[in-house]
This record gives structure tokens, sequence and C-alpha cells, in this order.
């Protein structure tokens, strides 16, 4: 007897930083604390930097290492393989 399974799943490698991540980054370059940037906005340039340098450094990883989404079981596949 013979005993098959069929995923039909999706993962998505599209990482886009939100606004924190990105607030995130421009606190730990500019040596300043993440908390004194609450309820603030970034100015458009350095978000949109800090966002593009995110990006950058996510097609550095390794895929098992990069954001995903997508259905849970085979997010764990890709990312647990």
């Amino acid at each position: 007897m013979v005993q098959a399974i069929v995923l039909g799943t999706y993962t998505i490698f599209s990482y886009n930083p939100s606004d924190d991540e990105a607030k995130q980054l421009y606190a730990r370059m500019n040596k300043v604390s993440v908390a004194s940037l609450e309820g603030k906005e970034l100015a458009p340039s350095d978000a949109t930097e800090m966002k593009a340098r995110l990006k950058a450094a996510e097609k550095n990883l390794l895929y098992t290492a990069r954001h995903c989404k997508g259905d849970a079981s085979e997010t764990g596949l890709v990312q647990f393989a």
C-alpha cells in the first residue's frame, strides 16, 4: 500500500520592511535610542534609504534566513529544510 500527500501551498520571498524596522536601522546607524523615535515619522528620504538598505541586506541572506510569507506548512519546509 502506498500513501502519498499533496501540498498545494505557496511561499513568497518579497521582503517589504516596515516603518518600525526602518526606524530601528536609522537609530542604530545614528546611535540614538529607538525610544527617542517613538511617535515620530522619519523624513521620507531617510525612510526610503533605510528600507533600501534593509532590502539589500535581505538579498545577501540564504533563503532559509530570509523573511517569507505563505502557508505555514510550506514556509516551514522552506525555512527549516
